[in-house]
């Protein structure tokens, strides 16, 4: 049987080690194609307001798209960005202890710094695996899966949940 000395010495010994098994933050880096960009405000007039990008991560198998909403000063550091732009992402993963499961934000686009709100519902990402469907040698129709394959994981580790 413990006694009361014993137990505080585990409490002592085991509360650090709990409080420490906290998960780092991954980073990482890759390229994204803007596939689509909105402006709010009027950026000639110098009425600068939030930018709407949604992103094509270009070296993830199947379709990987985020939809961004970036801040004034994003809109400040990129005005002239559009469509077709290839840029290198910087992109943090941390694991929210709340949800049990991993979030994922942009940090950086080329040159500017990201910053998003994450309770804000114009952020979002999708991702799927879309294949044919045949039937006799012919394409009858198409198959999306839009779970999250070893395959996604491995080349593009920020979409894991």
């Amino acid at each position: 049987m413990l006694r009361v000395k014993d137990s505080l010495l585990v409490l002592v010994v085991l509360v650090p080690t709990l409080l420490g098994c906290k998960k780092k933050p991954m980073h990482h880096t890759t390229t994204v194609e803007v596939h689509q960009v909105q402006h709010y405000g009027n950026i000639a007039a110098g009425r600068i307001g939030t930018t709407d990008l949604e992103l094509n991560f270009v070296n993830c198998p199947g379709t990987a798209r985020q939809v961004v909403r970036a801040s004034k000063a994003f809109t400040e550091c990129a005005p002239n960005i559009k469509a077709g732009d290839r840029l290198e992402a910087e992109i943090v993963s941390s694991y929210n202890i709340e949800r049990g499961s991993y979030r994922s934000e942009i940090l950086r686009l080329g040159a500017c710094s990201v910053k998003a709100d994450p309770k804000d519902e114009a952020n979002y990402e999708t991702v799927q695996m879309c294949t044919d469907l045949e039937a006799t040698g012919v394409t009858v129709g198409v198959r999306c899966d839009r779970t999250r394959s070893k395959e996604l994981l491995a080349k593009c580790p920020w979409f894991r949940r």
